[in-house]
This record gives structure tokens, C-alpha cells and sequence, in this order.
């Protein structure tokens, strides 16, 4: 509870963010974040772009060492057509003790395959590549959603592959960490209370498999999501705790690979 409370507290700086973004009196045009985990195959218009900042908290692993570990983003976002965008990202992280560093570069594209509301479920095909200099990671999702009135779901289906550049990271059965998969479902329901406001409730599994074998591990977490949007910009909030986690380390968690809970969140501006 110490770790979350530190957590909560750097993150006071956020009713200001909140403030700020309500004297905007322009008019949002950039589609709503409604989940932090989960991607909307909704996309801007053509020529639309927009830049956002992230901050990612993880803390709870059982490594003490790192109380609380933060992974601030970059992004810029540019929407190619109706139906396509682009984005380029900057990573960075910040662990306890140490200065800011940056981690790599990522970019990003999205491909909707029609016209929002010609498909079921309005399906999109998402890419990420990510070069680390130690790694390349490549990350693929299916993006499904559907609105009914002020309620917006969303499902999707993820592929994580990574390739190691080095022999320099052994897995506990002593064998050299060369490549690794990892699958992910993540979904949400949110209610659009207003055009300044919406709620949700999003949820996150994930199963990782070193060397492409089999699962050495597996997590379920489940938790809110917030969004505020005022004028221009927007803020997007969301606490994922783990619920269950494979092999347990602690009352039925895994806290060895994964964190018991991570607080992420977004401001974005339309430009």
C-alpha cells in the first residue's frame, strides 16, 4: 500500500493537467482514448494529427530494488487517410535514483479496413516496431469495437514477437533468452456520461513464452478507465491492478514477472 500511495501521490500533479485542459474552447475532433491498454479502431480524418504524452507507472514487483519503475512516451500522430494514420514514438524510462533515460524509438501504423459502421465489428490491423539496440520488437493487433448509443466496446487481439541481438540474458533453466512471444486479449466497455467525460471498465490477459515454447507465464488484470476531454485535448486515465497471475509468487499473483499494478496516463492535444 506504501508503493500505491507514493504512486497516487507523484500523481497529484494530474487535477492540474484536468484544469488546464478545461479552458480549452475549441472544439475536439480527435477521437476519444477511452481504455489506456486498449486501442479504438476509430481513427482521425485525413491531414488530422496529434501529439501526446504518456506516463506509465508499474510498482509491486517483489524485487524491492524497484519500488516504483516509470515509463514516459512521446507520440506523434498523423492521420494519412480516413482509414490509415501513422505515429512515431520516443521511449523513455525513470527508475528510482536514477535520471531520465531514453530507451528507443517505435513506429506505428493502424489500417481500418472500411468506413466506420460497413463492417462488424469495424475491424482494423494494428503494427508497432520497436529497436532497442539490444532488441527488435514487433507488436500486431486486431482491433474490433462497436458504439450503441454512449456505450463503446472494444476488443483487441495482440501478437508480441521479440529478437534478441545478444546471449547475454539466461532463462532460469539456463538456456540463452534468443527470441520470445507474448499474447495478449485486452478489452473494455465504456459509458460516454458526456461529450467531457466518460467511464469504463477494461480488463487485460497476457501469457508470455521465451524462445517461442511454451507459457512460462500469465497474468489477468482488471481495472478503471477515465477519460477528460476539453476543447483540443484530452486526459486518459486508467489503475490496472493484477488479479491473478501464473506461477503464483503471492496470494495467487505473479509478482516476479509482473507488477501488481500499473497506473498509466495519457494527455493528448490535437494540432
Amino acid at each position: 500500500m506504501d508503493t500505491l500511495a507514493r504512486v497516487v501521490r507523484r500523481g497529484a500533479l494530474l487535477p492540474a493537467v484536468v484544469l488546464a485542459l478545461s479552458c480549452l474552447t475549441i472544439p475536439a475532433h480527435a477521437d476519444r482514448r477511452y481504455f489506456l491498454f486498449t486501442y479504438s479502431p476509430f481513427l482521425d480524418e485525413a491531414g488530422e494529427a496529434e501529439i501526446e504524452t504518456w506516463f506509465t507507472a508499474r510498482a509491486g514487483k517483489q524485487d524491492a530494488g524497484i519500488p516504483v519503475g516509470w515509463e514516459p512516451r512521446l507520440e506523434y500522430e498523423y492521420a494519412l487517410h480516413d482509414r490509415f494514420t501513422a505515429a512515431a514514438y520516443l521511449n523513455f524510462a525513470k527508475q528510482p535514483g536514477e535520471h531520465l533515460q531514453f530507451e528507443s524509438p517505435s513506429l506505428e501504423l493502424i489500417y481500418r479496413f472500411q468506413d466506420a459502421g460497413k463492417l462488424l465489428g469495424d475491424p482494423a490491423i494494428y503494427l508497432e516496431t520497436t529497436e532497442s539496440g539490444d532488441e527488435l520488437e514487433l507488436e500486431s493487433k486486431l482491433l474490433l469495437a462497436h458504439r450503441r448509443n454512449r456505450f463503446m466496446s472494444a476488443l483487441n487481439l495482440v501478437g508480441e514477437f521479440e529478437f534478441r541481438h545478444d546471449d547475454r540474458e539466461l532463462l532460469p533453466s539456463g538456456h540463452v533468452l534468443r527470441n520470445g512471444f507474448a499474447g495478449e486479449i485486452t478489452g473494455g466497455v465504456a459509458y460516454e456520461a458526456s461529450h467531457a467525460l466518460s467511464v469504463g471498465l477494461e480488463t487485460r490477459y497476457r501469457s508470455e513464452h521465451p524462445n517461442f515454447g511454451r507459457q512460462s507465464a500469465a497474468l489477468l488484470a482488471v481495472g478503471p478507465s477515465l477519460n477528460v476531454r476539453a476543447g483540443k485535448g484530452q486526459l486518459a486515465l486508467g489503475v490496472m491492478p493484477q488479479v491473478w497471475g501464473t506461477p503464483g509468487s503471492s496470494g495467487g499473483r505473479n509478482l516476479v514477472d509482473f507488477e501488481s499494478m500499473q497506473v498509466r496516463a495519457i494527455v493528448g492535444l490535437e494540432l
